[in-house]
């Protein structure tokens, strides 16, 4: 059975990779990675937070609130071959970082996230992602 990992960062486009991903291989693992990244800083936060135990527990759980509300349209027979996963880096190195260690063997990916280009063709990630990936990526529109 082959194993898709399927990057969500909670945006409409990685939500559509997700839904790509489960119709074009229905035999297949799914797994939903979530990237955990110390150098973002939200609109609300005026510097980098501690990278506290603290933090990654909070980090961790926002993700796995992440994952619920992807998989809030999903049925629950499919939802048995879905597996979560999270690494703390930057987006694009964490991801080519878990195809390399976890023996994916395809990537399905949003051509942009949430990202401060909204008008860009495809995301800085997805770019980087491209480049570095040792599997077949398709990046949905």
């Amino acid at each position: 059975m082959p194993t898709i990992l399927v990057p969500h960062d909670g945006s409409s486009n990685a939500q559509d990779a997700l839904s790509y991903a489960l119709e074009t291989f229905p035999d297949a693992t799914i797994v939903l990675f979530h990237a955990i990244d110390p150098f973002e800083v939200t609109p609300d936060e005026e510097s980098l937070p501690p990278l506290t135990d603290e933090w990654l527990k909070e980090q961790r759980a926002e993700a796995d609130a992440l994952f619920e509300r992807a998989l809030e349209s999903v049925d629950d027979h499919v939802q048995e071959r879905i597996e979560t996963a999270t690494a703390v880096g930057s987006p694009a190195q964490s991801i080519v970082g878990y195809l390399e260690d976890a023996g994916v063997d395809q990537l399905v990916m949003g051509r942009r996230g949430r990202g401060k280009a909204p008008h860009a063709q495809m995301g800085s990630t997805a770019e980087i992602v491209i480049k570095r990936a040792s599997v077949p990526v398709t990046v949905v529109r």
